[in-house]
């Protein structure tokens, strides 16, 4: 079984898409969000259906630490504001149905169908 490729790329400014998100108008629009959990333990029987999710987990997780020190270099690790302003960010590059890697998703979908 191959790891699947990168479906999240950073987005170029993130400070601009920041601004962005705060002059719209999100009661109505609805907020995109997005939600990780680590799991303690793994059943070591499975490691191969597991290597996907663990690869686009390691891949979520350095956008994050990639939007933070863009974003928030200087807060302190546990800075809430500074963990809101990222996972805005995250939420919306990433998870809405407007971005790219949601329109990314149904090709690559269709192509492990496939095989």
């Amino acid at each position: 079984m191959t790891t699947p490729a990168p479906r999240h790329e950073p987005v170029p400014d993130p400070r601009a898409l920041l601004t962005e998100l705060g002059e719209r108008v999100l009661e109505r629009e609805g907020i995109p969000m997005f939600l990780a959990l680590q799991v303690p333990s793994r059943d070591s029987a499975q490691p191969q259906e597991a290597a996907p999710a663990d690869a686009e987990g390691e891949e979520l997780a350095g956008l994050l630490r990639h939007y933070r020190g863009a974003l928030v270099p200087e807060a302190p690790d546990d800075a809430e504001p500074a963990l809101i302003e990222v996972l805005q960010v995250m939420g919306a590059a990433h998870f809405t149905p407007q971005s790219p890697a949601a329109q990314q998703a149904p090709a690559a979908q269709k192509d492990e169908t496939r095989r």
